[in-house]
């Protein structure tokens, strides 16, 4: 820990109570600089910058420790999900895009070989630094696994302080009938690119090895229930989707807004948000002769950048070269593909828990970071703090107080 931490290498080195109490401050607590430093001397014992496959190895790590650290939780127990080393690897490079590629952001368009290219680089703390700022996922990642590593005890409820993750609550799947296209990677991926407020649980609700290849089942189970995320695999093994930010609606016309995003997931992961070219986000029909009849995303009517027919023998994916709602280029090997398996996931908490849910008045830090308080009062400035109270503006921002120097 003293040589992550120091600036200047130490031989057979002793760390003080107090400075691991400031340097386990600047691991939960630390500013971006701060936490560039840890993630360089983490991934290499260069002195000056790390490389890409370090950097590589470092996130497959993190990602490695991140689930350790939430296995027990009620949100990843209610999944029946797994990982594997391949898809590690591939979330790893979606997650360092922005360190990579700066030209290209994975959400961009970027050529479909440079998102698995691993660039002959080596980086600074300060690109580290941008980096971190453009990729709060990993922030998020990054905090769970040290916490987990580094518990801090909250002394009011004598238990540990745990960082929420960012796996949803899973409900409305029945595990012993069926099994998900999700892995771990995809679902962290999807999630975290949901609004905020929709984040918390998923729950199941159409799956063809579940409610068979029916059209109007679908349609009974999705329509008016809220946002949903809709993930297809064709037959020839490629997973992708879309989000539907409002509820279905049976209508000759296109809907949605733009919050909605379409997404590959095999073989290749990736986003598109809406490129703000028209308004053409999500739309539903049935039973119309002069109409598309069945479920798309974008583009146009019969040129959608996913489509599934009602009939549920085929689809299409036309973006020639791009789709123009989402900037999404062909999501399948081939433009028409066999379906081989759909689900659809209800998306942000239930009716009932919206109607329950009561946010408490700004309490201040002390109040909702027990951490902060542990570690002030660990190097006798808990007091100081005390009087951070919600008239304070900035009372629940951690990140706005300064740290002890390292």
């Amino acid at each position: 820990m003293a040589n992550v931490l120091s600036r200047k290498p130490r031989q057979n080195a002793q760390v003080s109570y107090q400075a691991f109490v400031v340097n386990l401050t600047h691991l939960l607590k630390g500013n971006l600089q701060q936490r560039g430093h840890i993630v360089r001397r983490l991934a290499t014992e260069n002195r000056v910058t790390t490389s890409s496959e370090e950097m590589i190895s470092l996130i497959e790590e993190f990602i490695n420790g991140y689930i350790v650290a939430v296995e027990n939780s009620p949100e990843y127990t209610s999944w029946s999900i797994g990982t594997t080393h391949e898809s590690n690897k591939k979330f790893a490079q979606v997650l360092l895009q922005d360190l990579f590629h700066k030209e290209h952001k994975y959400t961009d368009h970027a050529p479909e070989h440079q998102l698995s290219y691993i660039p002959a680089q080596h980086f600074d703390e300060e690109a580290i630094e941008d980096w971190l700022a453009k990729t709060p996922l990993i922030e998020h990642m990054m905090n769970t696994v040290f916490r987990a590593i580094f518990p801090v005890v909250d002394r009011i409820d004598q238990g540990f302080a745990f960082c929420t993750p960012t796996i949803p609550l899973c409900t409305g799947a029945l595990w012993e009938q069926q099994e998900t296209l999700l892995n771990i990677p995809s679902l962290l991926l999807l999630n975290h690119n949901l609004p905020v407020e929709l984040r918390s649980q998923w729950k199941m609700l159409f799956s063809t090895s579940c409610h068979g290849e029916s059209f109007s089942t679908l349609m009974k189970n999705v329509v008016q229930k809220g946002p949903t995320v809709v993930i297809v695999r064709d037959k020839d093994n490629y997973v992708f989707g879309g989000f539907a930010s409002v509820s279905w609606e049976i209508r000759s016309d296109f809907s949605g807004n733009s919050r909605c995003f379409l997404f590959s997931l095999s073989p290749n992961m990736c986003t598109y948000t809406p490129s703000g070219l028209n308004e053409n986000y999500m739309y539903m029909n049935i039973n119309k002769q002069t109409l598309p009849n069945g479920l798309g995303f974008g583009g146009q009517l019969n040129h959608f950048g996913v489509w599934i027919n009602s009939t549920f023998d085929m689809g299409h994916s036309r973006a020639m070269p791009l789709c123009t709602t989402y900037n999404s280029p062909q999501l399948t090997a081939k433009q028409e593909f066999g379906i081989d398996k759909i689900e659809i996931w209800g998306v942000g908490p239930s009716a009932e828990d919206t109607a329950n849910g009561k946010d408490v008045v700004g309490p201040s830090i002390l109040d909702v970071d027990p951490e902060a308080k542990a570690i002030l009062t660990m190097i006798d400035r808990g007091h100081h703090s005390e009087g951070l109270r919600p008239e304070d503006p900035v009372a629940n921002s951690p990140s706005t107080k300064s740290l002890p120097p390292l």
